[in-house]
């Protein structure tokens, strides 16, 4: 099976487990899927790196912070970096270009905890955030030094954006390619007087490969609709519910390669036609706020429910992905397309309106040619086949 441990994601607050997607290879098939985790430690980008540096140096314009961002604030439980940029920035994905490091002495500098202290100091027009309270009145240099902790203090960092409002997003659909619907492994019988699979009942499933070892973990979901490009028309992924997990009990036997699995956890009904796809290992990365670094031009795909219209704090599909730049952690800016009216002052001339702008989307998953992100601020409806682009 490919490893693909890099691509696992997660949020969490102290003590308490988040969820993630995480992408897994299994007969050639690759699928996302949702599965609980608990919070590792993700290494700087070159972008941060490169703009940390810069801050370190530069800092940001006076005029660029919010018009109330405090001299000092303590950071508590429950915020998120989300919030705490909004705190201190107009634009609160320019959060790499306020908190700089010390690339030498900082590991994650995006990890903040809570009792943690931050200082904003200005100088010569300038604005730098700081762990570290100013030394002095003078004009000294002041180094911007997060405070470094080990990774067995890592999981009392505060999330990057609120864990509650994806939990229930990640805990339960999945959006399948098209190949898996054919070739996934898959239940095919329970015992003549069961229907459906409850926790610790038995069942028989096809499709597990002979090297699989008895004892591994399974998910069973269920396939559902077709996620369609708005654009394009082009199937984006299948959308399926996340369903239970069986444990593999006896290896693939017999003419026909039928497997024995006991379900460990029931959701939802599980019965024959429900797909199977081993639980991929549990690794995790964080991500910080901040814009891309190239231009991102894409459309809402679908709302989170199979909703046509959404608002804020919930989860949006777009279609695009890795491949036009994305990754987690970039924040988006989400518009409508202008109208068309007619001017009676040009002779009732046909115009365009410009595209009305009205909130911004935190992608927190990322794949090839989709990504999901979560609505944190919108002043009107979220429609499917609205504009995501670069904020500005």
């Amino acid at each position: 099976m490919r490893d693909l441990t890099k691509e696992h994601q997660a949020v969490s607050g102290r003590g308490l487990s988040a969820f993630v997607l995480a992408a897994s290879s299994i007969l050639g098939i690759t699928t996302l899927l949702a599965i609980p985790v608990h919070v590792a430690a993700q290494a700087v980008t070159p972008q941060q790196q490169a703009a940390a540096q810069r801050t370190a140096a530069q800092g940001i314009p006076v005029a660029d912070l919010a018009p109330d961002a405090p001299s000092q604030y303590t950071v508590r439980r429950g915020d998120t970096l989300w919030d705490i940029s909004g705190r201190y920035l107009r634009q609160p994905w320019r959060w790499p270009d306020l908190w700089g490091m010390n690339r030498g002495q900082v590991h994650n500098p995006h990890l903040i905890y809570p009792g943690q202290v931050l200082y904003l100091v200005q100088r010569d027009g300038r604005a730098y955030l700081s762990a570290t309270p100013p030394q002095g009145a003078g004009g000294d240099t002041l180094h911007l030094s997060p405070r470094v902790r080990g990774d067995a203090a890592e999981d009392g960092a505060i999330p990057s954006i609120p864990a509650k409002d994806i939990e229930p997003f990640l805990a339960r659909p999945l959006v399948l390619e098209e190949d898996t619907l054919a070739s996934s492994a898959r239940l095919v019988a329970l015992p003549e007087s069961h229907v459906y699979m409850g926790r610790g009942d038995q069942g028989y499933a096809r499709g597990i490969g002979p090297d699989v070892a008895p004892g591994s973990d399974w998910l069973v979901y269920r396939p559902a609709q077709p996620v369609n490009d708005p654009v394009t028309g082009h199937v984006l992924g299948y959308q399926a519910e996340y369903e239970g997990s069986v444990r593999l009990e006896r290896g693939p036997q017999g003419p026909d390669a039928v497997s024995v699995v006991r379900a460990t956890q029931s959701q939802q009904e599980m019965g024959p036609g429900s797909l199977l796809l081993l639980q991929p290992p549990r690794d995790t990365v964080r991500y910080m706020p901040h814009a891309p670094d190239v231009a991102v031009d894409g459309r809402v795909a679908a709302v989170y429910g199979g909703l046509q219209y959404g608002g804020a704090r919930q989860v949006i599909v777009l279609n695009v992905g890795s491949n036009a730049g994305l990754e987690p952690g970039h924040v988006l800016a989400l518009s409508r397309a202008g109208g068309v009216t007619r001017d009676i002052t040009d002779g009732n001339r046909t115009i365009a309106l410009p595209d009305e702008r009205y909130g911004l989307a935190f992608v927190f998953r990322v794949f090839k040619g989709i990504s999901y992100a979560l609505v944190t601020d919108a002043s009107n409806v979220i429609a499917v086949g609205d504009r995501i682009s670069s904020p500005h």
